[in-house]
């Protein structure tokens, strides 16, 4: 198969009609949805598909250990590296919208320092760039700053990422940055300036220190379900919507309460770089306090959210609020009373009780006494939801609460 570009571009095949009636632009277009090596075998189908696939305006190198076949691991791989080296080098700096590299079972020497220089080629050009090690075994790549003018959108799956890498400062136009199953253990620090939406999922942080987020400009916050020490997030003035949920595995990852209670050892590495001094500093609700729409969710036994709440900020601009049922604890129900009491323009309150959906079989809606409300929710507070699973003992607790609020439910 001849990979080499011809210095004069095949005409375009005129009359006819199918596939050959399309335009150079969106055939480029439509090989960028094929795996690589599907892609490059195109230019044997005409003399007008020769050179296509060099401009495809999407790279999808995907290899699996299905692809060995019968024949010697190593031996394939090698193949396959040297296939994606010629392929790049035969596309050189040509545009590319995005590019997805997922791979399989890479264990040999030689992997390592392939992958990343594959990364460090395709980055420099690609928007969107999808990285993913699907056997989910160490896979460390080089400790460097990405470097891109181009890149829009980055989402990494089961890498072992470390310091330098998450330094954005050199990518001005990523917007988009999405984290899932990442050995995140040696990042000291996540920065970028661009940064519009960042999503945290199933990642495994450090024990020893807590990985400080400096994203500025950021609109959208995901943080799901991660291990080890909660990132320390810095103020994120535009933050328009965050989702924090912490999942049961996160409750005994640590000497002390991830995120909350006191803690008795003064020189506590999982709280070194937060406390200075002052053992009831937020770790986390301080950065969320601009959102104009949350939600909060522990599926933990132990509520972890003690420190933040014994400090809690005023959420000056939240109108939107769905808690799980770890926030609405008898007898005294102290942690939903302190987010009530600072949400001062909270429009909706959702609790989802028991249940994680997103369908529920029992859905109730709040109606207030307008000539008795409480003071101590908001008055711009004009919905309130509960949905649940079935009305229990428990559930019940929380309704009783709540009509000391002068809001009694209904079935929807």
């Amino acid at each position: 198969m001849p990979l080499g570009r011809n210095s004069n571009k095949a005409p375009v095949v005129s009359g006819g009609g199918g596939i050959d009636s399309l335009p150079d632009g969106v055939l480029e277009h439509m090989l960028g949805f094929l795996e690589a090596r599907e892609a490059v075998r195109t230019c044997v189908l005409a003399r007008r598909w020769r050179y296509l696939w060099m401009s495809a305006m999407g790279l999808r190198i995907v290899y699996t250990t299905d692809d060995d076949g019968e024949g010697d691991y190593l031996t394939a791989m090698r193949k396959y590296r040297q296939f994606v080296d010629c392929l790049l080098d035969c596309r050189g700096q040509a545009p590319l919208e995005t590019c997805e590299i997922s791979f399989e079972g890479l264990c040999d020497d030689d992997d390592r320092p392939c992958l990343n220089r594959w990364i460090r080629h395709v980055t420099c050009q690609v928007q969107i760039f999808r990285l993913s090690n699907v056997c989910r075994e160490d896979f460390e790549l080089d400790d460097l700053p990405l470097v891109s003018r181009h890149l829009t959108r980055l989402e990494l799956d089961g890498m072992e990422l470390s310091n330098s890498f998450f330094d954005f400062s050199s990518c001005p136009s990523l917007e988009h940055l999405e984290i899932a199953t990442c050995f995140l253990s040696e990042a000291n620090m996540i920065m970028s300036k661009s940064l519009k939406r960042l999503s945290i999922t199933n990642c495994l942080f450090g024990k020893r220190f807590r990985t400080r987020v400096n994203v500025p400009n950021l609109v959208s916050l995901r943080l799901d379900s991660h291990l080890y020490r909660a990132p320390v997030i810095e103020r994120m003035p535009a933050l328009q919507e965050a989702y924090v949920r912490v999942g049961h595995e996160n409750a005994n990852s640590g000497d002390c309460d991830d995120y909350s209670a006191d803690c008795d050892y003064e020189d506590c590495y999982s709280c070194q770089g937060v406390l200075r001094g002052d053992n009831k500093k937020c770790v986390l609700l301080e950065c969320l306090s601009e959102a104009e729409n949350m939600t909060l969710i522990s599926e933990s036994k132990t509520f972890i959210f003690g420190r933040d709440l014994n400090k809690c900020p005023i959420f000056s601009k939240l109108k939107t609020l769905l808690l799980n049922e770890s926030w609405c604890v008898a007898p005294d129900f102290s942690a939903l009373t302190c987010i009530l009491k600072n949400t001062p323009v909270l429009g909706k309150l959702t609790l989802q009780l028991f249940s994680k959906g997103p369908k529920h079989k029992v859905e109730m809606i709040g109606r207030f006494n307008s000539m008795e409300r409480s003071a101590a929710i908001s008055e711009h507070l004009k919905t309130v939801e509960i949905k649940c699973e079935v009305v229990d003992e428990e559930v019940n607790e929380i309704l009783k609460f709540l009509c000391t609020l002068n809001i009694c439910f209904i079935f929807k």
